[in-house]
C-alpha cells in the first residue's frame, strides 16, 4: 500500500475547518507567523529544514519546502483549506471558470468529492503525477498563460520574464516547453498536484534553485503585499511548466482533477469539554447574521452589564457570515476573566434545509434548534434573541429548577390576545395547525432556558429542522418549540421576555387575552427584566418606538454607535413605493371583505406577506 501524504495548507493566526481523513495532513504555512494556539492535529512548516519565514512572499510553497526536506512519502500532494481535489470516478458540473464550487465542506460535499481513504487511493496509485485540471485562458479574460500574468495588476510582469531567463539558463532542456506553456491556453492553477516521490523530488529541487536565483536578482522591497507574493505566483506558473515538460518527456502515467473552492471554511463546531468545571458556567446563545451586529453587540452589553461578578458566562454566537474585523471587536471590547464570547459559524450544518421565516422574522431564529446538538454537554442552556436589551442578571435565569419540563419560557400575551378575539384567522390557524391543547399557554421563544438532555431524548435537530421546512408555520420555529415541548414548559414571569407595544398596536390585541395574562403584560412593563423589541419596527429604525430609549442608553456605550445612528437617519420612515403602496391597500380592502377565518383569508395572507 502507498503511503500517500495531502498537505493542506493553512494561513497563520486564522480559524479555518480541517477535513479529518488519514492521508490528509493539515499544515500551517507560515508558522513562523503564527502567535495563537494551533489544533493538535496541526502540523507546523518551521520544523527541522525549512523556509517558514519566507511565507508572506513563497505562500503555501513553505509548506511544499518543508515536505520536501523533512517527511517520507511515496506519493507527495498539496492543496488549500478552501480549495480541495476531487476523487469522484465521473466528472462534476463546474462553473464557468473550469472549478467546482461548493457553499459549505459538509457530509454531501465530501461523498460528492469522494474525500476518503479508499476513493482517494484509487484515484491516486494508477497515475504518477496528478494536477489541478487546466483552465482555458479566456476563462480568465487573456489570450495565453503569458497575458494572464501580465493583466494582474499588482504583479510585475518583467519578473515573469526573468524567471524564464533563469529557467531556460539552468535547464535548458525546459526552453521548448516554457516558451510554448506561456503562448498555450491553458492555465494549471493554484499549485495544486499530487506527485510521485521521483518526480517531487525533481521538480522541488528545480523550483527552489530558480526561486534562490530570482530572489538574488531581484528588490522586492517596495512592492506592494500582493507583489511581495511573486515567488509563490511564479512557482504556480512552474507546475504548469513541469508538468508539460513531464508530458513531453513520455514515460509517466499523468492526469488532471477538478479542484472544488469551498466558500466559508470557519469551523462549524465549538467543542464543549465534559468537565466539572465547565459545568459551573452559564451557557447564553444568541444569532445574528453581520447586518445585525451593532444590534447584537448593544445586547450582549447588556448582558455583561447586569452579570454577577462572582459567575461565569460563556456567550455563543451562532452565524454564517459574521466578519473576523467584528469578531476581534466583540473580543477587544466585550470579554472578561469572567466573560468569554465564541463564535460558531453553523453554516454546515443548516446547509440543505430551506428554514424560511415568515413576516419580519429573519432565517437566524431557527440557529436556537442546533443548541441540542453543539451545546449536548451543558445541562441547561439559555437562548437569547438579539434584538433585546437585558436589566437582569442572567444567572437567575439560569438558575431556574425545570425538573422535568422540556423549556422554560414566557407566556405570549399578543398570541392569546389573537387567539381570544382579536384575530379569528389566528384561532382558526390554532386549533387546526397547531392543535394545542391549551392556547394560552402558548409561550413567546425569544428568551428560553432548554433542558438539553430532555429535550434531546424528546426529538433530534434533524427532526425539528423537517418540521420547520415542511409545516406551514406563521410563526416559524417558535410554532415547533410549542407543538413539541406543549405540556412540558415551564413558565417564567413576562418580565423576563417583555414585549414592546410595536407599533402601538400590540396592546390594543393584548387587551383581547384572559385579564391575567393582560394583568401580567401591564405589570411587566412597570419593571421589565428584558425588554424585547419583537416586532417590525424597532428602536434602530424609530427612536420614538415604545422603550426606544433603554436601547438607546445601551447602544450610546457601544463601538457602534455611530453605526445606528446612521442606520436610523438613513431607515425610511414609512412606505412609499407605488408597489408599497399598492400591497397596502390591497391588503386594507382584504381585512374588510374576506370573512375571518376563512381559507381565502389566509391565503390571502400568505401572499401579503409574500409581497412584502
Amino acid at each position: 500500500m502507498s503511503n500517500i501524504k495531502i498537505f493542506v495548507t493553512h494561513t497563520p493566526n486564522s480559524s479555518q475547518m480541517c477535513v479529518s481523513d488519514p492521508l490528509l495532513y493539515h499544515v500551517t504555512a507560515g508558522s513562523d507567523f503564527q502567535t495563537k494556539p494551533l489544533p493538535e492535529d496541526m502540523l507546523k512548516d518551521n520544523t527541522g529544514d525549512h523556509i517558514s519565514y519566507k511565507n508572506k512572499s513563497y505562500c503555501e510553497l513553505t509548506t511544499q519546502y518543508w515536505a520536501w526536506k523533512n517527511i517520507e512519502a511515496d506519493y507527495y500532494g498539496f492543496c488549500h483549506y478552501r480549495r480541495y481535489f476531487s476523487f469522484a470516478p465521473e466528472m462534476l458540473p463546474e462553473v464557468g471558470w473550469g472549478c467546482l464550487t461548493y457553499p459549505y465542506m459538509d457530509e454531501n460535499t465530501r461523498k460528492k468529492l469522494c474525500i476518503q481513504e479508499q476513493s482517494i487511493r484509487q484515484k491516486i496509485e494508477p497515475y504518477d503525477f496528478l494536477i489541478a485540471k487546466g483552465i482555458h485562458t479566456r476563462e480568465l479574460y487573456a489570450d495565453s498563460v503569458y497575458e494572464h500574468y501580465k493583466n494582474a495588476s499588482e504583479l510585475k510582469i518583467r519578473d515573469l520574464d526573468s524567471f524564464c531567463e533563469i529557467l531556460c539558463g539552468k535547464y535548458p532542456q525546459m526552453r521548448a516547453v516554457s516558451e510554448s506553456y506561456m503562448n498555450g491556453k491553458t492555465f494549471y492553477p493554484c499549485n495544486m498536484f499530487i506527485m510521485k516521490k521521483e518526480l517531487f523530488c525533481e521538480y522541488s529541487g528545480m523550483l527552489f534553485d530558480l526561486l534562490e536565483e530570482f530572489e538574488k536578482r531581484t528588490d522586492l522591497s517596495l512592492y506592494s503585499r500582493e507583489g511581495l507574493r511573486t515567488p509563490g505566483h511564479l512557482g504556480e506558473r512552474f507546475a504548469g511548466i513541469y508538468y508539460e515538460y513531464i508530458r513531453q518527456k513520455g514515460g509517466y502515467r499523468l492526469g488532471e482533477l477538478q479542484m472544488a473552492l469551498i466558500e466559508h471554511t470557519k469551523p462549524s463546531d465549538v467543542i464543549v469539554p465534559v468537565k466539572q468545571e465547565k459545568l459551573q458556567e452559564i451557557p447564553v446563545v444568541l444569532a445574528a447574521d453581520q447586518a445585525y451586529v451593532p444590534v447584537l453587540f448593544t445586547c450582549i452589553s447588556s448582558i455583561i452589564d447586569n452579570s454577577d461578578a462572582g459567575r461565569n458566562y460563556h456567550i455563543y454566537i451562532f452565524h454564517t457570515d459574521i466578519s473576523e474585523d467584528d469578531m476581534q471587536v466583540f473580543d477587544r471590547e466585550l470579554s472578561r476573566l469572567n466573560i468569554r464570547i465564541d463564535f460558531v459559524d453553523v453554516g454546515v450544518r443548516v446547509s440543505g434545509y430551506r428554514l424560511q421565516a415568515k413576516e419580519h422574522i429573519t432565517t437566524e431564529t431557527f440557529y436556537r434548534f442546533l443548541i441540542l446538538d453543539i451545546l449536548k454537554d451543558y445541562p441547561k442552556v439559555v437562548y437569547l434573541d438579539s434584538d433585546l436589551i437585558v436589566h437582569r442578571d442572567i444567572a437567575v435565569l439560569y438558575d431556574l429548577q425545570l425538573e422535568d419540563s422540556l423549556l422554560a419560557a414566557a407566556i405570549d400575551p399578543d398570541f392569546a390576545g389573537q387567539y381570544n378575539g382579536a384575530n379569528l384567522d389566528t384561532k382558526q390557524y390554532c386549533d387546526e395547525v397547531l392543535g394545542l391543547s391549551n392556547p394560552f399557554s402558548y409561550v413567546q421563544a425569544g428568551v428560553l432556558v432548554f433542558n438539553v438532555e430532555a429535550l434531546n431524548q424528546k426529538i433530534s435537530v434533524q427532526e425539528l429542522f423537517r418540521m420547520a421546512d415542511e409545516g406551514d408555520y406563521k410563526y416559524s420555529d417558535q410554532d415547533v418549540l410549542n407543538i413539541v415541548c406543549q405540556g412540558r414548559i415551564k413558565k417564567i414571569p413576562m418580565s423576563w421576555n417583555m414585549l414592546v407595544n410595536n407599533r402601538g398596536l400590540r396592546y390594543s390585541i393584548i387587551k383581547s387575552a384572559p385579564a391575567g395574562i393582560l394583568e401580567e403584560y401591564e405589570q411587566a412593563r412597570k419593571e421589565p427584566y428584558i425588554i424585547h423589541y419583537a416586532g417590525d419596527r424597532k428602536p434602530w429604525d424609530d427612536p420614538k418606538a415604545d422603550f426606544a430609549q433603554a436601547f438607546w442608553k445601551a447602544a450610546r456605550k457601544t463601538p457602534y454607535y455611530e453605526v445606528l445612528l446612521w442606520r436610523a437617519v438613513q431607515a425610511p420612515k414609512e412606505k412609499n413605493t407605488w408597489i408599497d403602496r399598492i400591497v397596502e391597500q390591497i391588503s386594507r380592502i382584504a381585512k374588510k371583505i374576506l370573512p375571518q377565518g376563512s381559507w381565502i383569508r389566509r391565503t390571502a395572507g400568505r401572499l401579503y406577506w409574500n409581497l412584502k
